[in-house]
């Protein structure tokens, strides 16, 4: 791909991100019932923990979590879940019919060590981590700290910070797009990444837009979950179609390395 193509494909993107609106976005979109949402918009540990709680499953079961766990557990207070709840009754909690979480330990886990942090760190409360006039990368650090955030989901949560929930972060250029399986397919696809790594994917954003590689987030995962698929992607319909390597090819997508995405 050549550079003069950029702008082409940018603007494309970007039509298709009016088009969308929030129709995909998480928190501002329809993916939540009215409750769940309010809640985790509501509440940053229960911003953390739909955040600690998004891997191995539909995001919107991942979101959903916060909400439905108050409702098993009759509250949400860090302090209780940090010192009261052992880890194999918050195992047992999550893994109740229907479940929450595919990996109710591992979660449950996560849980308790994070409210346990914000005790010790933060008060008590995540909005500590980020409502201080702090950059995307000490945002990024300090969410890295908490067990079950990789560097991937950390700047998903610093976006969804920005995107979503309206904090004024200056370095917006360091939150990278996310190293998301929808996302990861596309870059592949077009030809734009050359392998399936997280510091190549980040070239793509960064590449691609510059000042906010981040925001290409929503766009790139709506185009991969419903469009760019595994197995026989709608490559008609395909708002960059014409700036991909693999148009028209119908059949099950290998990244480099042999792995289905």
């Amino acid at each position: 791909m050549e550079v003069p193509m950029y702008g082409d494909l940018m603007n494309k993107v970007f039509q298709f991100e009016e088009k969308i609106g929030n129709q995909y976005n998480m928190l501002k979109g329809d993916l939540l019932n009215k409750e769940e949402k309010a809640f985790v918009l509501s509440d940053m540990n229960a911003f953390m923990t739909g955040l600690i709680s998004d891997q191995s499953v539909k995001a919107e079961l991942a979101w959903a979590l916060p909400y439905r766990l108050k409702e098993r557990l009759g509250h949400f207070d860090v302090g209780k879940i940090a010192t009261e709840i052992p880890v194999e009754v918050m195992t047992m909690i999550i893994r109740q019919k229907p479940a929450l979480h595919r990996y109710p330990g591992n979660i449950a886990k996560y849980i308790i060590s994070a409210c346990q942090l914000l005790m010790e760190k933060y008060a008590g409360d995540a909005g500590n981590i980020w409502n201080h006039g702090e950059t995307a990368a000490q945002i990024v650090d300090r969410l890295e700290e908490f067990k079950g955030i990789s560097h991937k989901k950390a700047a998903l949560g610093c976006l969804m910070l920005v995107r979503d929930l309206d904090l004024d972060i200056p370095d917006k250029e360091n939150i990278n797009i996310a190293y998301d399986v929808h996302i990861r397919r596309i870059c592949l696809r077009t030809g734009m990444a050359k392998e399936d790594s997280m510091q190549e994917i980040t070239r793509v954003g960064k590449m691609l837009y510059p000042k906010f590689p981040g925001r290409l987030t929503s766009s790139f995962w709506a185009i991969g979950r419903e469009i760019c698929r595994p197995q026989q992607p709608m490559c008609e319909i395909c708002p960059i179609n014409e700036f991909c390597e693999k148009v028209g090819v119908n059949s099950d997508f290998n990244d480099l390395t042999g792995k289905q995405i």
